[in-house]
């Protein structure tokens, strides 16, 4: 890979897990944490800072963990994941926010990789989570994801991605359970029947994945090159427009 330092998006236990893996897999140096924000969170908001405390923790002196980095960008977020929402659902047949948010918190790390020589961002997603359904995490969309920030030129690492939650608990001390000491979302769950169940429309799901959710990835990396070669600030809504209208 050649790069000894890389970007770690925070949020809860499983980033945390991916950090550890990935400095065991790849021998990071130097870690430069960052917690990026939607507007919807609720909760504890010492709670990222707990959790950067705890990889200092876990993987020692032998690498460098930065002070965190906070990022956001409330004009990407609304055209990404509200404003556009009835042209989605009408198109695929399912909106939910949280499919291209998580599009949205890897794309937030582009900017500052470019400033680091073109790091790799290292996350936390997983396939799978014991059984449980997340729309924001399943397989063709994190393919897709991370052919977005190939894209960008940046590598996206997901070490964790095919470990169950017994062993990406074993990699933080085996003591911190799924969801916990971790901001909530005041959306989690709006793709959740009453009864605990996932329905959705599985091609809906792919077109809306090939359709809208990677190509309005590529669109916002290209606005934000246009603005690197000198071009007006990006018109966010106008540039998801595009794409669903294109």
């Amino acid at each position: 890979m050649g790069h000894h330092r890389a970007i770690v998006e925070i949020a809860g236990r499983d980033s945390v897990a991916a950090a550890v893996a990935a400095v065991n897999e790849h021998g990071f140096r130097e870690l430069v944490p960052t917690v990026a924000f939607t507007g919807t969170e609720i909760g504890d908001r010492d709670a990222p800072m707990r959790a950067v405390a705890t990889l200092r923790t876990l993987i020692g002196d032998r690498v460098i963990v930065h002070d965190p980095v906070a990022l956001s960008d409330p004009a990407l977020w609304s055209a990404m994941n509200a404003r556009s929402g009835a042209e989605v659902q009408r198109r695929f047949g399912l909106c939910s926010p949280c499919l291209a948010c998580h599009l949205y918190l890897h794309l937030l790390r582009v900017p500052l990789a470019w400033s680091n020589d073109d790091v790799p961002v290292i996350a936390g997603e997983r396939d799978t989570h014991d059984g449980r359904i997340k729309l924001s995490q399943m397989p063709e969309g994190i393919d897709a994801a991370t052919r977005v920030l190939r894209y960008a030129g940046v590598e996206l690492l997901q070490p964790i991605r095919r470990l169950n939650g017994e062993r990406v608990s074993e990699l933080v001390g085996g003591d911190w359970g799924q969801g916990a000491g971790q901001l909530s979302c005041q959306l989690s769950g709006n793709y959740v029947n009453f009864d605990g169940t996932v329905t959705y429309d599985e091609e809906g799901y792919r077109r809306y994945v090939a359709e809208y959710f990677e190509p309005v990835g590529r669109a916002v990396i290209d606005a934000w090159r246009a603005e690197r070669s000198g071009a007006p600030a990006a018109d966010f809504d106008a540039v998801v427009r595009r794409v669903l209208e294109g």
